[in-house]
């Protein structure tokens, strides 16, 4: 067959290693496009359909369900937001050359659904004790890596062969193209080894985040690596969170912390009474309630620590008027429940969802201790321990 491709006799002869040149051509970027297409992040395809928080190196905050795509990513709000404009939507997306905007990635175990919560913990159990598919999956992998470059070689030798003496200008011409495009489709298939990285995978380790002269540190399991990312699982996270209250989905897939909140008029003013349970493993330290319209500044300061099973009630009565102008007397009084499926009895209350965008627009900060998945950029991450003793 090759001897009739690089030896072509006739003029029949040349239209046909014309046309298989063609073809060739077609095929080759063909399969590279769609391998291209279908190509995901292997760190960030883990957080498909996962409730996650995503860090932007300017400090804003987007949580939402996770889409993950070739060329982006998309967060599905819990609840619509509304722009700048006051119309609402109902996701976020971020486009390749985007995606270096991005802080980190936290994906908190206590606001995942049940269903996820078991995918979770599978997802966990396997990464600490992996089984011999997983591993079998990643020496294969490993091993198609180191060959890759003998495998580009071998290619290029074939489109050598193509091209002898007698061969398709075209092929001749285009043997640079095919090269490039095999090598990409390989490189589908393919990853960069890293050999510090790879030994420490499915092992504790401590990465460290520097970014604007601010330096954290997360330990957890090392679950996989790529160009851009790496992830750490069961990771402690000790610092200051945000929750928006007006976010009744949120508050309520969260499993720490409950809220109620009873809205009333006290003297001709609109005062909410709210109520707050905390039932996670660490003490929640309460920092304060601050207001998020940029038209009024509001900020309750709380200063209070619960243990677990400790509750606290406030009430918010000097809320400015732009907070509550939605809010008419003839819906009052209005009663909110933000509680975690395992501690409800019966439904939610209608209001949650016919009156939840009369909610005002405040959102509780807090310090505790949480566990969470961190997916890191590569470029502001780097694995600077292991965390647990290592076999040589």
């Amino acid at each position: 067959m090759v001897y009739w491709l690089t030896h072509p006799e006739t003029e029949a002869d040349m239209d046909q290693v014309l046309l298989v040149s063609i073809l060739l051509i077609f095929l080759t970027a063909l399969f590279s496009n769609v391998l291209r297409q279908r190509k995901k992040d292997r760190v960030l395809k883990d957080l498909q359909g996962f409730h996650v928080t995503m860090h932007l190196l300017n400090d804003k905050q987007v949580w939402g369900k996770m889409r993950v795509f070739s060329n982006g990513l998309e967060l599905l709000y819990s609840d619509p937001h509304r722009n700048s404009n006051g119309e609402m939507t109902s996701s976020y997306i971020l486009y390749q050359e985007e995606i270096e905007d991005i802080w980190l990635f936290y994906r908190y175990h206590s606001e995942l659904s049940d269903e996820n919560r078991i995918r979770r913990q599978l997802e966990v159990q396997n990464t600490i004790y992996p089984g011999f598919f997983s591993r079998f999956k990643r020496a294969s992998r490993n091993f198609l890596n180191a060959f890759n470059d003998a495998i580009n070689e071998a290619l290029g030798v074939f489109l050598n062969r193509l091209k002898g003496a007698g061969a398709s200008t075209l092929i001749a011409s285009q043997d640079q193209y095919l090269k490039k495009v095999g090598a990409s489709a390989l490189g589908m298939v393919g990853s960069i080894f890293n050999p510090i990285l790879e030994r420490y995978i499915n092992r504790r380790v401590v990465v460290v985040v520097t970014h604007d002269k601010r330096t954290d540190e997360y330990c957890g399991f090392l679950k996989e690596y790529s160009p851009n990312w790496i992830s750490l699982l069961d990771c402690r996270v000790r610092r200051k969170h945000k929750l928006k209250i007006q976010d009744i989905e949120r508050m309520s897939m969260q499993r720490d912390i409950d809220m109620e909140i009873l809205i009333s008029e006290d003297d001709g003013r609109i005062v909410l009474d709210v109520l707050i349970s905390y039932f996670g493993a660490h003490t929640l330290k309460l920092i304060g309630i601050k207001g998020l319209l940029k038209s009024e500044g509001y900020y309750r300061k709380i200063g209070k620590v619960l243990g677990r099973k400790g509750s606290l009630s406030l009430r918010l009565g000097d809320l400015p008027a732009v907070y509550t102008q939605r809010i008419s007397s003839k819906h009052l009084p209005l009663q909110f429940s933000m509680i975690a499926p395992e501690r409800r009895e019966g439904d939610m209350p209608v209001e949650n969802e016919v009156y939840q965008e009369l909610l005002p627009e405040l959102e509780m900060i807090f310090y505790t201790e949480r566990i969470a998945d961190v997916y890191i950029p590569r470029s502001i991450g780097t694995l600077r321990n292991g965390a647990e003793s290592m076999d040589e």
